[in-house]
């Protein structure tokens, strides 16, 4: 039964990764953090195995998400490789610091990027009306400074690039379609980076379950990413089908609704 809610799980984060280039943090982590008492996560580590965990699957689903969004013309990829580097920069720099921070501190700031997120998406009423055909990125110093910032945040809380991504991208005039795709391989350099070191400085904690391969919680992964496989087909899928302006309301309501689930825990 353990497995099967895993891989429930895992469809409806791969649904969302692909939908909202959300990797599956946003989902994971307050899932994980309900769940992780029960399998004898120490407490001082739960938000640290959620994060890790949650790293691990983004690598994935990210990696799936990205095939599937390429085959459909959706990835403008020049801009992707204006912003990697310096996204792949930053998350090596939050990998390495996730170890120094507290459980406590990390949820916090979890629950108050997100809501920043949801107040400046709603303030500046250009995240809901976008006409696609006006993008462009900022100077070489204020994207690479913008990228050292999403890596190094979205490694540290565990959650992928999209929660900064997706908002700075629709501010440029980038559709929502194309936002989205676009977060998920900028969310790779994260995954990548804050996977290994989520593993690497886990193997140094004592106490942690058998089943915890550093700060990665084997059984989840492997369920979640195998019903990953069945929930990104049908997230692109949908996501080719929504009107841009409906599918931004979805994006920040899902945002309310995870924020809901961190605050009430």
């Amino acid at each position: 039964m353990v497995i099967a809610g895993f891989l429930a799980i895992g469809i409806l984060t791969g649904i969302l990764s692909s939908m909202f280039g959300f990797g599956g943090g946003f989902v994971l982590i307050p899932v994980m953090y309900l769940l992780l008492p029960g399998f004898d996560v120490p407490e001082a580590a739960i938000m640290h195995v959620a994060i890790g965990t949650s790293l691990a699957v983004m690598i994935v689903n990210s990696i799936n998400s990205t095939i599937s969004h390429h085959r459909k013309q959706h990835v403008i990829w020049s801009i992707f490789f204006r912003l990697a580097p310096a996204i792949a920069v930053g998350a090596l720099l939050g990998g390495l610091s996730t170890p120094f921070v507290q459980g406590d501190i990390l949820r916090y700031l979890f629950i108050l990027l997100v809501v920043y997120t949801i107040v400046t998406s709603i303030w500046k009423k250009s995240f809901l009306d976008v006409d696609g055909l006006s993008f462009t990125l900022p100077t070489p110093i204020k994207t690479s400074s913008l990228g050292l910032g999403i890596g190094f945040l979205a490694t540290l809380l565990g959650v992928g690039g999209s929660v900064l991504t997706v908002p700075f991208l629709r501010k440029r005039g980038l559709a929502m379609l194309h936002a989205v795709s676009l977060a998920n391989p900028l969310s790779l350099p994260i995954a990548i980076v804050g996977a290994i070191t989520s593993i690497a400085t886990g193997l140094q904690q004592p106490g942690l379950p058998a089943w915890c391969f550093g700060f990665v919680y084997v059984p989840a992964f492997l369920g979640i990413v195998l019903g990953g496989f069945l929930g990104v087909p049908l997230g692109t899928r949908i996501a080719h089908r929504l009107p841009d302006r409906l599918f931004s309301k979805i994006y920040l309501s899902l945002l309310v609704v995870v924020v809901l689930i961190m605050v009430f825990e």
